[in-house]
């Protein structure tokens, strides 16, 4: 499907009885929190977020992070690239890296570079 326009990232949420989102933009975060026990306490808890941008290459890039309270940092469990600049080649300008960051960092699948 081709974007009827030049934005770089869509989003389109539903939130049940709250309501849709639907936008097109340059750059995007999301943060998606979750009702946690932290002691007798219960608190929100951004568990996951993503986050979309252009690189200095003109390729696209989204990443998805989850964090924990346990954890230091939150770790990188995707990074989707593609490059919508680059016409003329016979595969997908798409490519995924699909393994958790750590001491080896974010593993590259589907071939990419």
């Amino acid at each position: 499907m081709a974007p009827p326009d030049r934005r770089k990232f869509q989003v389109q949420c539903d939130a049940g009885s709250q309501g849709r989102f639907d936008v097109g933009t340059d750059t995007l975060s999301v943060r998606v929190g979750q009702r946690m026990r932290a002691g007798k306490e219960q608190e929100m808890w951004d568990s996951v977020n993503i986050l979309c941008k252009e690189q200095p290459d003109g390729s696209l890039t989204v990443e998805v992070l989850v964090s924990h309270p346990d954890w230091e940092e939150a770790k990188t469990i995707a990074a989707i690239h593609s490059r919508p600049q680059d016409s003329g080649t016979g595969t997908p300008s798409l490519k995924c890296d699909l393994q958790p960051s750590g001491p080896e960092g974010l593993h590259r699948a589907s071939g990419a570079q």
